[in-house]
């Protein structure tokens, strides 16, 4: 299989007019396409079977006023190398039309129609045109991410009616679930299409509290926006915050500390491991397993009081700054750490011997919500619910982040797809989780943990960052503006590429299995929504 160079010259070979090798970002190789010309190239990228790269983001940049264009950029992972390769095409003075390549590849589907609402970008040839982010109160019009647009505009209200796809025939029936939960979730609506019991299809419609996070990137400070990066998605304070700060780091060249880096990297599994156990829990208490339920929120807890004692925060907010973290931890501390988990282990090892013994619980898990592997790549399912169904990718190993060059992880894949797939690879991602933190207090090297920052990065410079969350690859795109400031700011939680799979999932299964579905991808609504 090709690297990301050998990759290159033979796009080159295929498409030599219409390519152009640019300056790579961050190491990253970087074309320049041709813009009629991207979807045929985009689709040789994607299915040649010496490439077989995945869309993992597609972003626009406004450039105005420095320069009278938009520019889309368009993010590939070939496939065996995990190399990235990076597309890029501009949209010159008025311009607002781009060939779609959703009719080629299927995960650009949902980054196209936010390009839309977002920047008022019209890709041509979509299969589906309807709004996505801005919902029909948004007037006509407005763009929040053009850089005419101001961050605390205030808007009219609009009236619009969302178009559901609808099934008809005899028998169909339309069952609405949301916005408003009965429980504390943020707003979703799910709309399903079922003859007797089987779901047909499944329709999402979210983002109904769009918060503009992206737009309140916008010329702050690039040192001072790690509490806004802490906020994307409550649950992964850490990742998302060493997301941000890696990639404020790149462009400003700064060196991180070898202990800051483990630290950063303790913190990380310190956030999966209590997601991972508060997640296999939900899943029996949605089997009406209650017991489970309630001995891993038990260890959840634990965990989480952890982090507080150590930290001073349960969602580890603080512990990642520019330059590296803003706590070190004694000698003591990471003792107290190692000596709660090996409390915990043996606690958890006896739950999965009582839940694998459990002829009911495996009836309601094996074969209920199944993803296929074949779905799962053409849809770039990343993540927790991406190896549950055999796609091999995992941050930590592929672009080694923090300390994981010198901690080795190993990636659980499993290939059923299955709820109780998704299940597995949460559990054992826990021991692993447990094995890496033993290994960090084993390796952790004396020294400082931070390195402050300074000078100002070049104005129009920017950077791509990775950092596998509990939930998967959380990828941040940070240029630089004028004077130490965020010009373009784009976030893509693993959320907002998962969403759309459970549509597929869901098919053929019965409604009252669709809480239990919903729950083993457990994504979330605040980091798609942003």
């Amino acid at each position: 299989m090709a690297d990301a160079q050998t990759a290159m010259t033979q796009l080159k070979e295929a498409y030599g007019a219409s390519i152009a090798e640019m300056t790579p970002i961050n190491g990253t190789p970087r074309l320049r396409v041709i813009k009629d010309d991207l979807p045929q190239v985009a689709h040789y990228l994607h299915t040649h079977p010496n490439l077989r790269g995945t869309l993992s983001l597609l972003w626009a940049v406004d450039h105005r006023p420095r320069e009278s264009r938009y520019e889309l950029c368009y993010l590939f992972t070939l496939s065996e190398r995990k190399d990235w390769l990076l597309l890029c095409t501009d949209l010159l003075a008025d311009d607002r039309l781009f060939p779609s390549i959703t009719p080629h590849i299927h995960a650009a589907q949902w980054y196209e129609r936010e390009i839309r609402d977002m920047f008022g970008l019209i890709p041509v040839g979509h299969p589906d045109m309807r709004r996505l982010v801005r919902h029909e109160h948004w007037p006509k019009g407005s763009h929040p991410l053009k850089k005419d647009f101001r961050w605390d505009t205030v808007l009219e209200r609009a009236q619009g009616q969302y178009a559901f796809r609808q099934i008809e025939g005899e028998g169909v029936f339309e069952v609405p679930v949301g916005p408003i939960h009965a429980g504390i979730i943020e707003s979703g609506h799910f709309r399903f299409s079922v003859a007797g019991e089987p779901i047909m299809q499944l329709e999402l419609h979210h983002f109904w509290k769009h918060r503009g996070v992206e737009k309140l990137f916008e010329q702050q400070e690039l040192t001072a926006a790690v509490p806004l990066a802490e906020r994307v998605s409550g649950d992964t304070t850490a990742g998302h915050s060493l997301a941000y700060c890696q990639a404020v780091e790149i462009l400003m060249q700064v060196e991180v500390p070898r202990r800051a880096r483990y630290l950063r990297s303790l913190f990380l599994v310190l956030e999966r491991l209590h997601n991972h156990l508060g997640d296999v829990g939900a899943i029996c208490n949605d089997t009406a397993y209650a017991l489970p339920h309630a001995h891993c929120g038990r260890m959840k807890e634990q965990i989480m009081q952890l982090n507080d004692r150590v930290t001073g925060s349960r969602f580890l907010r603080g512990v990642n700054r520019v330059g590296g973290v803003g706590i070190d931890l004694t000698n003591e501390q990471l003792a107290q750490i190692v000596a709660e988990l090996d409390g915990i282990e043996p606690d958890f090892t006896e739950l999965e011997r009582i839940l694998f013994a459990n002829a009911s619980l495996t009836d309601r898990l094996e074969t209920t919500g199944v993803l296929t592997e074949r779905t799962a790549w053409d849809h770039a399912v990343m993540g927790v619910v991406g190896r549950a169904s055999g796609v091999d990718r995992d941050i930590r190993r592929d672009h080694p982040f923090a300390a994981y060059a010198e901690l080795p992880t190993k990636a659980v894949l499993y290939r059923y797809g299955d709820v109780r797939a998704r299940m597995r690879v949460r559990m054992d991602e826990i021991h692993e989780s447990i094995r890496l933190i033993r290994e960090i207090k084993q390796r952790i090297p004396h020294g400082p943990v931070l390195t402050q920052p300074t000078g100002v990065p070049v104005q129009g410079t920017w950077a791509i960052s990775a950092v596998e969350g509990w939930r998967g690859e959380i990828l941040y795109v940070v240029m630089a503006g004028k004077a130490g400031q965020i010009h373009r700011c784009k976030i893509r939680d693993p959320s907002f590429v998962n969403w759309p799979a459970i549509q597929w999932a869901v098919l053929g299964n019965i409604i009252p299995d669709f809480p239990l579905i919903n729950k083993s991808f457990s994504l979330s609504y605040a980091g798609n929504d942003l």
